[in-house]
């Protein structure tokens, strides 16, 4: 309807505002709304007069790009469309980008100054509907989690994977199911599944603009700290990067290539690269390096502050001991092993979750993986 069209209904009593217009002053609405959202971000971090409106890009959870950059803010939306959440995100295309969320719990541990990565998560129909249907058929149309796990457990185990975990994760997808109508639920072990499934499945996630976006923290340092840090930093991960042409030369694009500058003269310093002709040479194994320095500089002062002895692994080192925790390092994330007499600090799994204060016993390989084993001697391959 052109506006010319709404100010006439307007004046006229015997006609109503259709539920088009209706619907698209509530979009035009919200979509100023979102504009001064990022400008108060922009605002607040400093930066509004380096950027205008025509680098702000909106997204919704259904969009099907990728997005990496630093995040400006975060918050609730202002909408009619029920409780949403939003990042705003200096992007290193130049853009920047505003997303909002159905699910909080997708931001959750995002915080300002964060370096993230948002994806898109379905981009057809789900593996995980596949085999809801695959082990359905095995049981007349029934799909039962216990049997599920039974068949994956010991090829799961002999891989390093959780397969409760697994198996837990189609149960979710399947309550989702249930909601929208599409199966249904007998006992929690007996799920009535159709044989359209996947087709049905993934109308469901297109009807919902698909999984939404996946966000993943690339780098809780903003790009200062990153450029004097002794651990692996996403910078580093950059410079040795075969494609960077997402970062293009404005907006925080080009707040990261002279970051990148900056960071490599430290590295120089640091006796991790070299400079010569002007040109300063990043070595390809410079993350590695980096993580075995931060790991014996926390190492270490982890060991004078607890009054233990800590140990350095190298490939080919035994590792045996109880899995007391974790620590968080720039590197990443490191299970703490204690012997009884000391430490070591070895590169943290998500399966090592569930052996949390129990004893663990492994292997380094070469590659700096690890091979382990729990107290049922099952290897975790990790």
């Amino acid at each position: 309807m052109r506006w010319q069209e709404l100010l006439h209904t307007r004046n006229r009593p015997d006609v109503g505002v259709s539920d088009r217009a209706e619907a698209t002053l509530k979009e035009l609405g919200h979509r100023n709304a979102v504009i001064n959202t990022i400008h108060r971000a922009l605002t607040k971090n400093g930066i509004a007069e380096e950027r205008w409106a025509g680098q702000f890009a909106l997204h919704d959870e259904g969009s099907g790009q990728k997005i990496v950059g630093r995040v400006l803010a975060k918050g609730v939306a202002e909408n009619e469309m029920g409780e949403r959440v939003y990042l705003v995100v200096d992007g290193i295309d130049g853009r920047v980008h505003h997303m909002e969320f159905r699910d909080p719990t997708r931001i959750e541990e995002v915080g300002r100054d964060m370096i993230v990565e948002a994806a898109p998560v379905v981009s057809g129909p789900r593996p995980a509907d596949r085999n809801i249907a695959g082990n359905a058929v095995e049981d007349d149309g029934i799909y039962r989690p216990s049997r599920h796990l039974e068949r994956i457990r010991d090829s799961f185990e002999g891989q390093g994977k959780d397969p409760d975990v697994f198996v837990r994760s189609h149960v979710r997808r399947l309550e989702a199911l249930r909601r929208a109508g599409h199966v249904e639920r007998i006992d929690a072990d007996h799920w009535k599944v159709p044989e359209d499934i996947v087709k049905r499945g993934q109308a469901y996630d297109l009807s919902h603009g698909g999984d939404g976006l996946r966000i993943r923290t690339l780098s809780t340092l903003s790009l200062d700290q990153q450029i004097g840090s002794d651990g692996t930093t996403w910078l580093d991960r950059q410079m040795i990067a075969d494609d960077r042409s997402e970062i293009r030369d404005s907006g925080f694009g080009r707040e990261v290539g002279k970051a990148m500058n900056r960071r490599a003269q430290r590295l120089v310093e640091m006796g991790l690269a070299t400079a010569k002709d002007g040109k300063i040479r990043v070595p390809v194994d410079l993350p590695a390096s980096l993580e075995r320095l931060e790991v014996e500089r926390v190492g270490q002062q982890m060991a004078r502050e607890r009054g233990l002895t800590y140990s350095s692994t190298t490939p080919g080192d035994h590792i045996s001991g109880r899995l007391t925790g974790t620590a968080n390092l720039v590197s990443g994330r490191f299970a703490m092993i204690d012997d009884g007499l000391g430490f070591r600090l070895v590169p943290w799994q998500p399966l090592l979750e569930r052996h949390i204060g129990r004893h663990i016993a492994g292997l380094q390989r070469d590659d700096g993986g690890i091979e382990w084993t729990s107290g049922r001697n099952r290897g975790l391959s990790l």
